[in-house]
């Protein structure tokens, strides 16, 4: 045989194992199996987060995953399980479906029984389902707002308690102070009573002290007046007897009146003063000084 032909042979059974490698593993992880041995069927209300390839756990090792899931109608889903040859289930099997973790991946505890009598092919497991901590907070929650509301309501039953006694005294207080005949309103009324009395005594003395005050000006006004009129007259005969005196003649401004010739003579001499005066202005130095000496 050719040894380039060896070569491609060789090559291409290779190349076919390993497809066939390929090709088996991903049918191991998604659950498919070689093996025609009869799978455990289980029945379950809800499958919940269960999918194919589920781990199935036998007193804690994994011995088995989920080989397919059947809805069969509501409340009724079939689920059948793919066990380690080891692992023998009798006639009192039991499957229990929980959840991992916080995540809530889905597995389930496989019970393979203690009773003589092996698990018949045809049989379908009633499974149960484990209380898993979604639905412990689930029911703490309920049990929370349980709480909450009876919190709630007994809070609120002491406002309303608290409101009502507040409101009943509020109602006491306004009776006390609208009762008009012992109530402070009634002492109130009293006492703006006696206010008006204070105030109009008060109007009334003001008054009376105004108009005192009023009628001593006006008396000292009167007698200032009467004073003046006294002194206006005494002033008037005054002038009235000068004025006599200065008509008769006497005295300088009564000479100066009657007699006409000192008014022609006082004239002249004013206005001869007035034209040296002008002359002397004209002339500064027309008048000489003579000076002796003895």
């Amino acid at each position: 045989m050719d040894l380039h032909y060896k070569q491609e042979a060789t090559v291409g059974a290779l190349v076919l194992v390993g497809a066939l490698l390929f090709i088996g593993g991903l049918m191991w992880l998604g659950g498919k199996r070689f093996s025609r041995e009869p799978t455990v069927a289980v029945q379950f209300t809800d499958a919940g987060t269960l999918k194919r390839g589920s781990p199935i756990k036998v007193s804690g090792v994994q011995l088995g995953i989920v080989d397919g899931i059947e809805y069969r109608g509501y409340g009724k889903v079939l689920v059948r399980l793919h066990l380690d040859e080891e692992v023998q289930p009798r006639r009192d099997a039991a499957a229990e479906l929980a959840s991992v973790g916080l995540v809530g991946d889905a597995m389930i505890n496989f019970n393979p029984g203690s009773s003589p009598e092996p698990l018949p092919a045809d049989a379908v497991i009633v499974g149960t389902v484990k209380r898993g901590f979604m639905d412990i907070g689930t029911e703490l929650g309920d049990q929370a707002r349980g709480v909450l509301s009876g919190v709630e309501a007994i809070k609120f039953k002491e406002v309303s308690e608290d409101l009502r006694r507040s409101l009943q005294a509020f109602e006491r207080l306004a009776g006390v102070y609208s009762n008009t005949t012992t109530g402070p309103i009634s002492q109130l009324t009293t006492t703006m009573q006696g206010l008006r009395a204070v105030s109009a005594r008060i109007d009334s003395v003001l008054l009376a002290a105004q108009l005192d005050r009023t009628a001593r000006t006006a008396d000292s006004l009167m007698a200032n007046l009467a004073k003046l009129s006294a002194s206006a007259q005494s002033t008037a005969s005054q002038l009235d007897s000068i004025l006599a005196k200065v008509n008769r003649g006497e005295g300088t401004m009564g000479k100066f009146v009657a007699d006409t010739l000192l008014y022609q003579n006082t004239q002249r001499l004013v206005k001869s003063l007035q034209e040296f005066v002008d002359d002397l202005k004209r002339n500064p130095g027309k008048i000489g000084i003579t000076v002796r000496i003895p």
